[in-house]
């Protein structure tokens, strides 16, 4: 269920207020957050050079208010305290002089101090919370000021409410009942003070708690009603996601379909607007409840259509906004007639947000949209691919079909909280199934222990082996390699694969069976799922005695390849596929990160050899050539490009995931670094990019976790964005030997056997199956690691 955000940043005004405090509380109030963080952090600056403690105290907290929106009160804390600390002094220099404070600076500490106890609620320090805010109601009523005591007393409320949840997890029933009866009341008495949509809110939320859903659908109704005149769409959102739930629990899904409909619209539109991708992931964070359950009434009616187009809008919505706010960036070359409409056109979009959320401006938004349209026909005449990308919607289900051939199929998965909706899609025909999630340790868990079990038990256990042999044996190396061939291994890898074969793709295996090629289209965790090497339980090999038991694996029945979202394949699709000449080889640069520059990568120097000798026009930077610059100066020029090097995934922060390159002189812009940041701003006619690097496929959002939205940033990611239509990349540490093979059958495959991208893929990994160099490679580890992304032409 939704929470109530910071509401006490919603009243209304103390006067005077300065006008650039109001332009930005204007823009916090119609949801523009990033433009109001823009403005404040502005503000902020002038403030300090004018010794304006006020306005400085007044951005400081707006600040932190924008944070709490966003729902990071970790982060919003610092402004807040930044923000009383300057209050604070003031207060000290009138006491000191025994001069009035102004009224505008005791209503400015109040705020503050009522707004640090939202964020420590927010925290879960329920006790400084309960304790801040009934500081502050004491305050509101020895002023005798009702409004500000009806605040601070469903604030107080929430506090009882979220602590009643926190108790009720902890399955103490009693305290959990006994705190929701005091939020109870602190909500009457607000109500009985002055009526507000955040105690409604607030009085839902307790209402829906306690097991009183009809009670609970009447307060979100009010809130919503009020949040509507008010105009505070984030807020309404939610409550009509609220109301939306519970009509479902009430079995009224007329009902629910309107209001998650309704609630949807508004969250779309507000997502649209922001830029940041970690603050639009923070932001659908907690409302990604209101497509679950949408797309979970639309599958129960057999809507499908319907259903799989909010999956799209879901999942691929963020990387659409993304190609549709795509930045005119350093590597994009555009004439001075289309960067002025570029420019003009931003800024037409910028007023419709605004003009979108006023009730009087129906004839300035239709004037602003007519203005909108003529200027992106300019710009479709004078760039094509710029108009295009800004009205992007997700793809239909009759369109994808329509993108399919006889041979090919699609699964995509959307992955809830309790369980993952998935469709089979082929050319005629549509199998979608629910797939419980019951699992006692959680389905991210269960990935990565068998991941583990893939990429480094094994490898632990065959180094442990032959240590022992060498040391305690005294056997030599090639004596060591032989006694370890003949040492049988657990076979419970190969349990794991089944379980995850029977979860997740034996449900949509009929309908798949005669389709060479699939579109695997993965959410959540299931990213970082090898699922070209799941096994069908008939296909298990548990024969005793086996070094490694061979069964028979998903990748030797089709060809896979990956996709970020459906509505990503007409835009690889789009692209010519022409003779492939040309490519820059990348190979085992002198990093300039100190931490990699003693961990060369000598396999890579040999990769990039072997790579160019099966080019026809091959470009090879290795060594010290391998410069940040060179190879930003160089990428978009040719058919392919191969990096050879380290690759490193950053959970911390997503957007510094890199490439790692050399720099001889590394400076702000040239850092050795090529990130995904700057990966955006390439422009690439590669038909094909590899990323023969470790973790490259893997993905990740805020703070190192899967969002429960599809806002993940990963290397592969980023390269699609920047024009190519193909990646491959890994979804773990690979070994040098068996990269090396991989990528040498791929090539020959591709280059001189003239098969597709796809399917030189699979017949890299059906070579080290099937003839392998090393007996070991048959193990997943050695070639499952590598995953085919893009169109499967």
């Amino acid at each position: 269920m939704a929470l109530l955000l910071a509401s006490c940043s919603s009243a209304p005004p103390p006067s005077p207020e300065d006008t650039r405090i109001s332009a930005g509380r204007e823009l916090y109030d119609r949801s523009e957050y990033d433009a109001a963080q823009r403005h404040f952090q502005a503000l902020l600056a002038e403030a300090v050079l004018e010794r304006n403690s006020l306005v400085e105290a007044q951005a400081q907290k707006w600040l932190g208010n924008v944070l709490l929106a966003y729902d990071k009160p970790t982060e919003a804390l610092p402004w807040f305290e930044k923000s009383l600390s300057t209050l604070d002094k003031q207060r000290a220099i009138a006491d000191s002089g025994r001069l009035p404070l102004p009224e505008v600076y005791e209503e400015e500490w109040r705020n503050v101090r009522s707004n640090i106890a939202v964020a420590n609620k927010m925290l879960g320090n329920f006790e400084d919370a309960e304790q801040q805010f009934r500081d502050v109601l004491a305050e509101d009523e020895r002023k005798g000021d009702a409004y500000k005591v009806a605040i601070s007393l469903y604030n107080l409320a929430d506090v009882h409410h979220q602590k009643s949840i926190r108790l009720l997890q902890k399955r103490d029933t009693v305290a959990f009942g006994a705190s929701g009866l005091q939020a109870l009341e602190l909500l009457k008495q607000s109500l009985r003070t002055a009526p507000t949509a955040d105690a409604y809110l607030n009085l839902g939320n307790v209402h829906a708690a306690a097991g009183r859903p009809d009670s609970a659908v009447a307060s979100y109704r009010q809130a919503e009603t009020l949040y509507g005149k008010a105009g505070y769409r984030v807020h309404r959102a939610l409550a009509l996601g609220n109301i939306g739930v519970l009509s479902l629990r009430l079995a009224d899904t007329a009902a629910a379909l309107d209001a998650l409909q309704q609630s949807i619209v508004i969250v779309e539109e507000l997502r649209g607007s922001i830029s940041s991708i970690d603050i639009r992931s923070s932001f659908i964070s907690n409302k990604f409840f209101i497509y679950e359950n949408l797309i979970g009434i639309l599958v129960q009616q057999g809507k499908f259509r319907e259903a799989f187009e909010y999956v799209e809008r879901a999942k691929a919505r963020s990387f659409l906004d993304m190609l549709g706010n795509k930045a005119v960036g350093e590597g994009k070359q555009r004439s001075a007639e289309v960067l002025s409409l570029v420019q003009r056109e931003q800024a037409i979009q910028k007023r419709i947000g605004a003009l979108l959320t006023r009730p009087d401006s129906a004839a300035r938004l239709g004037s602003a949209l007519n203005e909108h349209q003529i200027v992106l026909a300019e710009l479709r005449r004078l760039d094509p691919e710029y108009a295009s990308v800004k009205s992007i919607e997700p793809l239909a289900l009759e369109a994808l079909q329509g993108l399919l051939d006889e041979s090919t199929g699609l699964l995509e998965y959307f992955m809830g909280e309790r369980s993952t909706i998935a469709f089979a899609i082929t050319r005629d025909t549509v199998v979608v199934r629910r797939i419980q999630l019951k699992s006692d340790i959680g389905i991210e868990r269960e990935i990565e222990v068998l991941r583990g079990m893939l990429f480094r038990d094994f490898p632990n256990q065959k180094l442990a082996v032959l240590r022992e042999k060498r040391l305690s044996e005294r056997l030599s190396p090639r004596e060591a390699l032989s006694a370890w061939r003949s040492t049988p291994t657990s076979n419970e890898w190969q349990l794991k694969l089944v379980n995850m074969y029977s979860r997740f793709f034996a449900p949509f295996a009929p309908a798949l069976r005669d389709k060479a090629v699939l579109y695997i289209i993965p959410h959540g965790p299931l990213h970082h799922l090898p699922f070209q090497a799941l096994i069908a339980p008939t296909d298990i090999d548990m024969s005793p005695g086996k070094h490694i038991g061979r069964p028979r694996f998903l990748i030797e029945k089709h060809a896979i390849a990956f996709l970020p979202s459906a509505s990503v394949l007409p835009f690889a699709l789009a692209r010519e596929l022409d003779t492939v000449r040309s490519a820059l080889i990348v190979g085992d640069p002198v990093y300039a990160d100190p931490k990699y520059r003693n961990r060369p990568l000598e396999a890579a120097l040999i990769e990039a050899d072997s790579v160019a000798r099966r080019i026809p026009e091959p470009t090879v930077l290795t060594r010290e050539q391998a410069e940040e610059a060179l190879v930003k100066r160089k990428a978009g020029l040719y058919d392919v490009l191969h990096f050879a090097t380290h690759g490193e995934l950053s959970t911390r922060n997503p957007m510094e995931s890199r490439i790692l390159l050399a720099a001889a002189k590394p400076d702000s812009v040239n850092d050795g670094n090529l990130t995904v940041a700057k990966i955006f701003n390439l422009d690439l006619r590669a038909l094909l990019v590899t990323l023969s690097a470790c973790q490259t496929a893997q993905v990740t959002g805020e703070a190192g976790t899967f969002t429960t939205g599809d806002d993940l940033v990963g290397l592969s990611r980023s390269f699609m964005f920047a024009g190519t239509p193909a990646v491959i990349a890994s979804l773990w540490i690979v070994d040098d030997a068996a990269t090396l093979a991989w990528m040498r059958y791929f090539y020959d495959a591709w280059l001189s056997a003239s098969l597709s991208r796809v399917q030189s893929s699979r017949a890299a990994a059906l070579r080290m199956l099937n003839a392998p160099e090393d007996p070991d490679w048959i193990f997943p580890y050695y070639w499952s690691a590598f995953v085919y992304m893009g169109d499967t032409r």
